[in-house]
């Protein structure tokens, strides 16, 4: 575990991460935080990392990287902890059922339902959006943290074609979030399956996934894994427009100030024409993408070209009077 009650201080090792009060103490919160480095950050990072990571919180003096690094995985753990136990912590049991906690002194009264809404999805998104964090710090710093080579994360990682929310956000923007990206992951191997694959010919295919693969892909490759990206991406999220009508962990929304609401805030799903302007806008850009993909292949990988799927139909009218009917 990466908090412990000798460091807890009031509350002190907490509040760095999110605003809490010193009465806040480290028994109450020792479960939620035990749970949500378990189920979430462990199985991210992997045993032997997992194990490198509680070493460097365990130490007394630590490197600017491994500072960095913990910093990071203690937001992670007490945002997720605080979102994944909330009703926990805001309830007691005891012999008598579960009650909730009130003041005595009436100095304080519990939050308002949307302020509680407010506060669980806060929470996530900054979770999940740490989680995107590391990954990104452990891949960038991999010669240093050889541990994480050993994860499952770091694999699918970089044998992966749209590796990040980056990827997404540079065709659709997404804000960096983790929810959505893991929305996403489906349809995306789907359109890299039954999609991108034929488009660019087994060959090259199987060329930049064994690229990728190997973990010290090339910039020639590195180019075709971009432009495939892009072109990927762009079609995965129409996918999961069309199948849902959303693109956030809350959905595809309008939001509006209204007077007399709680919080002053009403938010409803787009309707059919805005739907249907998004999803145009984003078969232009996935035709876009796709014809740069094809110019790509045509100009660095001439002898695997396959011919593009997409044109099969045009022909060389001139002089002649045949067409295509």
């Amino acid at each position: 575990m990466i908090f412990s009650e000798e460091k807890w201080n009031n509350g002190d090792e907490l509040r760095e991460f999110v605003k809490v009060s010193a009465a806040l103490s480290f028994k109450m919160m020792c479960t939620p935080l035990r749970n949500a480095w378990y189920l979430f950050l462990v199985p991210l990072l992997g045993d032997a990392m997992a194990q490198r990571v509680t070493d460097i919180y365990g130490a007394e003096e630590r490197e600017d990287k491994d500072a960095e690094l913990l910093k990071m995985c203690q937001a992670c753990v007490a945002n997720l902890a605080f979102w994944y136990e909330f009703d926990n912590i805001s309830v007691r049991i005891t012999d008598a059922g579960f009650q909730r906690q009130q003041s005595d002194t009436g100095s304080f009264s519990p939050a308002y339902k949307y302020q509680e809404d407010n506060l669980r999805r806060g929470f996530k998104a900054k979770g999940f959006n740490w989680l995107d964090r590391i990954l990104d710090f452990l891949t960038a710093n991999i010669e240093r943290y050889e541990e994480f080579r050993k994860s499952d994360a770091y694999e699918d990682r970089v044998s992966a074609i749209v590796r990040s929310t980056k990827d997404v956000d540079d065709v659709y923007f997404i804000n960096s979030s983790r929810l959505v990206f893991l929305r996403l992951k489906v349809h995306i191997g789907f359109v890299e399956e039954m999609t991108l694959r034929p488009e660019i010919g087994e060959n090259l295919y199987k060329t930049l996934k064994d690229g990728l693969k190997e973990g010290t892909a090339d910039e020639k490759i590195e180019r075709l894994r971009v432009a495939c990206s892009k072109y990927v991406a762009a079609l995965a999220v129409m996918r999961l427009l069309r199948q849902t009508g959303s693109i956030t962990d809350r959905g595809l929304y309008f939001a509006s100030l209204l007077s007399g609401k709680e919080g002053n805030m009403e938010v409803k799903p787009v309707d059919d024409n805005r739907l249907r302007l998004e999803l145009d806008g984003l078969k232009d850009s996935a035709d876009a993408y796709r014809v740069s993909l094809m110019r790509l292949i045509r100009n660095e990988w001439s002898d695997m070209y396959a011919g593009d799927a997409g044109r099969v139909m045009d022909m060389d009218n001139d002089g002649r009077k045949i067409f295509w009917a």
